[in-house]
This record gives structure tokens, C-alpha cells and sequence, in this order.
């Protein structure tokens, strides 16, 4: 069974590379965020008004960075691909293989993310470090932390994105709710602006939900703020939100076949 993930991967990673104007005007788009997201820090910090939680300005020039480079390369897109198959009845097909679906479509996006790390994450990387320098982490043992914080990360964002797509076992259309969903992440996860500036009620309350540990926490650890302590705690917290996500996926999967069988495919 895993070699039939590796295939499903590896064919989605084959299958993003041949697309080269997909590419280009991905990486436009990646590189004109990051660009605004840097030159919005420089002129905070130029005008007195970013210096409350102990960051230099390099320390959120490099959090800029790594987060447009974690967004290009962080690839969720099951809750499309749920709502497409269900709206044009490819799920029935998907649902004979001898593949767990929602297994298969996990498969797909970190194929879709390997090509990514190609196809956006260095090109993003390079040129940040080419125009700004190298946006390195705060201490070798900052990166060895980094790296499992962001896989956690990513189980987080795929497991909220399967379950928006699970919506569409139920309604017609899904409307704006995936893009609800991105904007609320896009803010609670501290992916623009960390929580860490946000008033002390919405850190406490954000301290309780799943966002700021896709984004601000791995992030946080490579530039130092997040001591190594804290960031094993954090790490913790992000295996805990993976579990409770993953088992109320099941149960909502459980939920979906039924709903499926009934209506007939």
C-alpha cells in the first residue's frame, strides 16, 4: 500500500513540474507577498512602531520570509478536490479503489508539496536571501526544531482543509467557505502578523485553538523567540490538535460514506 501512495506522489510531483506558466505566475504571485510583507515590517520598525515583544527588524524580515516560503509550500488543496469530485461524480470511482480516499488524496497533495519546494520554496528562498541576505535560523538546535514543527504544521492544515472539503457531502456548493476558512487561518495563525502583537485577550483565546500552531510556532522557533523548552511544549500541543482533528475526521467520514451510499453515489 505505501508504494501506491509513493506512486500517487510521485505523479502528482511529475505532473506539477510540466506546467512551467502555472509555475512562473505561482511564483510571481509568492514573491510580490513576500515582497510587501518585508517592505511592511522595514517601514513599521523605521517609524517606532514595531519594537514591543524584543524583535529587531531582522528578526521579522526573516519571519516574513519563511512564512510566504511556508505558504507557497505548505499544499492543502483536498478541500478543492473533494468539491470537485463530489460535484462531478468522480467520487464514486475513488471511493472503489482499493485505497483509503482520503489516504490517496493526502498522497496527492505532498506530491503537490514536493513539487512545490522546487517550483516555489527555493526560487523564494534564494532570491530573499539574494536582496535581504540569508534569512538563517537563530541557532542550529532553532532549525533542528523548525523542521518537525512544520510537518506538524502541515498535518494541522491538511486535517482543517479535509473537513471544510466534507461539507461538500452535504451541500451543493460550497460557496465561500474555503476562503472564509483561508482568510481566518491567514489572521489567527499569525501567518502576516504574529498573535504575539495582537491584545493579551486574543492571545489567550488564540492560545486555545489550533491556527497559530501552523504558522506562528514553527516560526517563532527559528528565529528565537520561542525558547526550546516552550518549543517542545508547542510541538506537543500541535501532535494533540493533530489527533482531536484526525479523530473528528474520522467521525465525519463515517458520516459521508453513509450520506454517499444513500444518494447513491
Amino acid at each position: 500500500m505505501l508504494q501506491a501512495y509513493l506512486y500517487i506522489a510521485k505523479m502528482k510531483l511529475l505532473t506539477n513540474l510540466t506546467y512551467r506558466f502555472e509555475w512562473l505566475t505561482s511564483i510571481f504571485t509568492n514573491l510580490i507577498l513576500m515582497l510587501a510583507s518585508v517592505f511592511i515590517w522595514q517601514a513599521a520598525y523605521r517609524g517606532g512602531g514595531g519594537a514591543g515583544e524584543a524583535l529587531s527588524v531582522d528578526d521579522m524580515v526573516t519571519y516574513s520570509i519563511l512564512s510566504s516560503t511556508l505558504g507557497a509550500l505548505f499544499v492543502c488543496n483536498v478541500q478543492d478536490t473533494i468539491y470537485v469530485k463530489m460535484r462531478e461524480g468522480q467520487i464514486a470511482t475513488d471511493l472503489y479503489r482499493p485505497l483509503p480516499l482520503l489516504g490517496g488524496y493526502l498522497a496527492d497533495d505532498i506530491g503537490g508539496m514536493l513539487s512545490s519546494i522546487l517550483n516555489n520554496a527555493i526560487p523564494l528562498f534564494l532570491f530573499a536571501a539574494l536582496f535581504f541576505g540569508f534569512p538563517g535560523p537563530a541557532d542550529p538546535l532553532s532549525l533542528a526544531l523548525f523542521i518537525p514543527s512544520c510537518l506538524l504544521s502541515y498535518g494541522i492544515l491538511w486535517l482543517l482543509s479535509a473537513l471544510v472539503g466534507m461539507v461538500a457531502f452535504w451541500v451543493m456548493e460550497l460557496g465561500n467557505m474555503g476562503m472564509v476558512k483561508d482568510v481566518i487561518l491567514r489572521v489567527l495563525s499569525g501567518a502576516f502578523v504574529p498573535i504575539w502583537f495582537f491584545p493579551g485577550p486574543v492571545q489567550t483565546v488564540s492560545a486555545f485553538l489550533p491556527f497559530q500552531y501552523t504558522y506562528q510556532t514553527p516560526l517563532g522557533i527559528y528565529i528565537g523567540r520561542v525558547g526550546t523548552y516552550e518549543a517542545l511544549g508547542d510541538m506537543a500541543v500541535q501532535a494533540v490538535w493533530i489527533a482531536l482533528l484526525a479523530l473528528l475526521l474520522a467521525a465525519v467520514w463515517r458520516r459521508a460514506k453513509t450520506k454517499t451510499l444513500i444518494q447513491g453515489g
